[in-house]
């Protein structure tokens, strides 16, 4: 009896998935379920990274509550406290621990997502093992952070690119990559925006305990060509923060950094000030849906999350960009950019506040990151790829 070669058999493919952290996560959702509905394909989920720390909320919690069967966990050793070093010694654990669950699991092609280093790890174990990967979310900038440079890392191992706009269609396509390996699906992280019933302030009010007056939302992350300078910055971030809120009567939502070198440091800036001002509430994480709501429901979202510049334009909510980490990439008209300086934060938050002109801009909704439709377009990829020579066989194009 012949042999039936991957890719070319009755059987589904089975289409592992990585999530590290709750945002990506959040953005992974819809294409998770669309995977599980397709006829042609089975979902492996793989977790790691911060999912597993109870200090970030032990969101591997609410992957098990979302009812997705996790196939395995991967420990990368993520600390809480994190060096550089430290995250040299986590990529190579997870090269390690995803290597031997893909050996066991045997998946037809691995989807990651974006830049961070659990999808790098899970990416070098796939690739020399010869299982293709599907880099979602490939092409895009964002200067000062080693994730700029793993996201390129990625696109050049992975066989198939989803991308969120042209441009980044464009930067994969020069970094050499065959013209049928790249689709322009738009941002996954608008499929839940753009396609299921947000939250309300009053759900989110009785949910939380917050108050009826206006929420600042805050999410800023370590840089980590930064890091040093991490809780100097975080302190500019919050006495901007609470001198507008103390003036203008509101309250402040703080959720918690990533877990990169600089994290803890930015924690404990944070849990510095709760204590002189009742005005805040603080997340070691939230449901994406909640997450999104909350962004939906702010009068000015503030501080280094690509977040800001990806879902808050498909929400009219403004945005206040702060310092290098997301320098680069493609903005809608909701983001003021501003440096390290107290005055300048201070003065971008008014603007964001106050400025009828920037806010009319802001309430057309206009993004160049897509429609919400990137889960469906993915999946269709997925089911009618042929896994075979020409697939695994990479080719550069100059």
């Amino acid at each position: 009896m012949a042999k039936i070669l991957k890719g070319n058999r009755d059987m589904k493919k089975r289409i592992a998935v990585v999530t590290g952290a709750r945002a990506e996560y959040g953005y992974l959702k819809p294409l998770m379920k669309k995977i599980e509905d397709n006829t042609k394909l089975e979902l492996s989920l793989y977790a790691t990274g911060m999912h597993l720390l109870k200090e970030y909320g032990n969101t591997i919690q609410e992957i098990e509550r979302d009812g997705f069967r996790i196939a395995k966990t991967i420990d990368m050793d993520v600390k809480v406290n994190n060096t550089n070093f430290d995250i040299v010694l986590s990529i190579s654990k997870g090269i390690s621990g995803f290597a031997n669950a893909f050996k066991e699991g045997n998946p037809d092609i691995l989807v990651v997502f974006g830049d961070r280093i659990e999808p790098f790890a899970a990416t070098i174990a796939a690739t020399s093992i010869n299982v293709p990967v599907a880099h979602i979310g490939g092409g895009e900038v964002g200067l000062g952070d080693i994730d700029d440079c793993l996201r390129h890392a990625i696109t050049k191992l992975a066989h198939l690119h989803f991308t969120s706009t042209n441009q980044s269609k464009e930067r994969v396509l020069k970094l050499g990559e065959e013209d049928w390996r790249v689709f322009k699906v738009g941002a996954l992280s608008l499929d839940t925006i753009l396609n299921e019933r947000l939250l309300s302030r009053k759900e989110l009010c009785k949910k939380y305990k917050f108050s009826d007056k206006p929420l600042i939302l805050v999410s800023y992350h370590p840089v980590t060509t930064e890091w040093q300078d991490a809780k100097k910055q975080m302190e500019i971030v919050m006495n901007s923060i609470i001198e507008i809120a103390n003036k203008e009567r509101m309250e402040i939502v703080v959720i918690y950094p990533n877990a990169y070198p600089g994290g803890f440091q930015i924690v404990n800036t944070i849990k510095s000030f709760i204590y002189q001002n009742k005005n805040i509430y603080i997340f070691e994480s939230l449901p994406h849906l909640d997450y999104i709501s909350l962004m939906a429901v702010s009068s000015v979202f503030v501080g280094n999350s690509s977040s800001g510049i990806i879902e808050a334009p498909s929400l009219g909510t403004p945005y206040v960009c702060i310092g290098t980490r997301q320098q680069g990439r493609e903005r809608a008209k909701n983001v003021i950019d501003v440096g390290y300086r107290k005055d300048e934060v201070i003065s971008g938050i008014k603007r964001a506040l106050f400025d009828k002109e920037f806010l009319d801009a802001v309430k057309k909704y206009e993004s160049p990151y897509g429609e919400g439709k990137a889960s469906e377009r993915i999946v269709k990829v997925l089911s009618e790829i042929e896994i075979n020579k020409r697939l695994l066989q990479k080719k550069i194009t100059y």
